[in-house]
């Protein structure tokens, strides 16, 4: 290698100018299996922001040029059997990481495809002074009307550092502030047997203000402290008056603020390919209304999921690369999700502030997907679930899954009875190792079949990954 270096080097040097004629044979970087792409080192700067735009705008030539060259070498069926590693590697610079990026998924289911912009930045990236410190800050707007605006930092501190299964977490804190302006949410009213005949649309303005606090223990373990400010407001439509009324959907009209100290305990295995693994979450917050009317309650969610990873030898000893890929792997899964609110003495729950089931809900977890988005909702819910999903060639994998739940004004009607259910398949788009697109079809319970789609390019990660690990850049959604 060193020789075939030196070779072309003196080739280099003896080569004539651009304005001589050269040889046919002359001999080039990539006759001699060279890249000619590399990474030059990045200016310094004293701003952070410049300098990630800076390594962002290096990045993203190398990725290009990269690209080119594998065309080059072997046309589109030579990218196809490096699994188009490289084409990866530029949709992933062009949407994740430092710099300046356009983000492109949904706010809230029915929101439509939004469009925008995310600024990323690394403020620390080393040791030192024992402090990360990570920010990202995005706007997205729907052709619907829907818009979402707000900004998230990310915070890791070496106060000391917790033994996780080969590695070690520290303590990290997230601060972040957001909005949504929603102005066409479906209601079908409160409860499992409710119409869709009765559908009605509300506007739902929500600013929420979370501080969480992570403290990880060992093995998987965070115990985590937070303290949330939020303002809710519901405007309804004249069809949603004259449909139901303050005893039908509590907080009809009202303008609700809230503060919302809560407590989580979050347990997550050490990821791997094959055999078990396992996550859960339990977590208590207790809303209390500062103005707005008696709308103060209590809230317990439990959440928790077993996987099983499995490979299909038959496929791993394929010949080819990109046929190892595809369905090298898989993994079933067994999921359940609790939601428990319990409001105070002549207080009720706000209708637009109870979860739902059916399709997506407002955080863009779908439950029942069989069922139209936020199909039934009330102060708790109980979810269940079992999928086994597949990979395909990066960056696609598959899925089917069947889910059961139901909804109720308290905890003793979450019980097996009547339970609705979903069927369904599934098709996940990843980029860096997390998906940022999932779409599902889903049919039974009989209401039909439905479609949903749900995506977020900008890192995959919103504010509601609450387990502690190591402070990368995440999105604000």
């Amino acid at each position: 290698m060193t020789a075939a270096i030196a070779v072309w080097a003196l080739t280099v040097l003896a080569a004539p100018h651009a304005t001589q004629a050269q040889m046919t044979n002359e001999i080039t970087p990539e006759s001699l299996g060279l890249s000619v792409c590399s990474k030059p080192s990045v200016e310094p700067s004293s701003l952070p922001v410049v300098r990630d735009l800076r390594t962002q705008y290096r990045n993203l030539s190398f990725d290009v040029c990269r690209v080119k060259e594998d065309y080059k070498d072997g046309g589109f069926r030579g990218m196809l059997e490096r699994q188009f590693g490289t084409v990866q590697d530029l949709i992933v610079d062009v949407f994740t990481g430092p710099g300046l990026h356009p983000t492109i998924g949904t706010i809230v289911p029915e929101s439509g495809t939004a469009l925008g912009l995310a600024l990323n930045d690394e403020w620390h990236i080393t040791e030192r002074p024992h402090i990360r410190f990570t920010t990202s800050v995005e706007g997205r707007a729907s052709a619907n009307g829907f818009w979402a605006a707000g900004a998230v930092s990310h915070m890791q501190f070496d106060w000391y550092r917790a033994y996780d299964v080969g590695s070690f977490r520290m303590p990290q804190m997230t601060i972040a502030i957001k909005h949504f302006d929603l102005p066409e949410m479906p209601f079908f009213g409160l409860g499992n047997e409710t119409s869709r005949s009765d559908r009605s649309l509300f506007e739902l303005t929500e600013t929420v203000m979370p501080i969480l606090v992570d403290f990880p223990v060992a093995y998987g373990l965070t115990l985590s402290a937070q303290f949330t400010a939020l303002h809710a407001a519901s405007d309804p439509s004249p069809a949603f008056v004259s449909r139901f009324s303050e005893s039908s959907a509590p907080g009809l009209r009202a303008r609700t603020t809230y503060v919302v100290p809560g407590l989580i305990a979050t347990y997550r295995s050490q990821d791997q390919l094959y055999g078990f693994s396992g996550d859960a979450r339990v977590s208590y917050e207790a809303y209390e209304a500062v103005d707005g009317g008696p709308f103060s309650f209590d809230r317990i969610e439990a959440r928790g999921a077993v996987h099983y990873g499995v490979e299909d030898q038959l496929f791993a000893q394929a010949t080819f690369p990109y046929l190892r890929s595809l369905l090298g792997s898989s993994r079933f899964t067994a999921e359940a999700n609790l939601v428990i609110s319990d409001p105070r003495a002549h207080n009720s729950v706000p209708f637009y502030l109870q979860p739902t089931l059916g399709g997506g809900d407002i955080h863009n977890e779908n439950w029942l997907g069989s069922y139209t988005n936020y199909r039934f909702r009330a102060p708790s819910t109980v979810a269940y679930g079992l999928s086994y999903e597949r990979r395909l060639i990066d960056p696609l994998g598959i899925s089917v899954f069947a889910q059961w739940g139901k909804v109720g004004s308290n905890v003793g009607d979450l019980d097996f009875d009547r339970l609705k259910h979903s069927i369904g398949l599934g098709l996940q788009l990843r980029l860096g190792g997390r998906a940022v697109a999932e779409f599902s079809f889903a049919w039974g319970g009989g209401e039909g079949t439905h479609f949903y789609a749900t995506g977020n390019t900008n890192n995959a990660i919103g504010f509601g990954a609450r387990a502690a690990g190591t402070v990368g850049l995440r999105g604000v959604f």
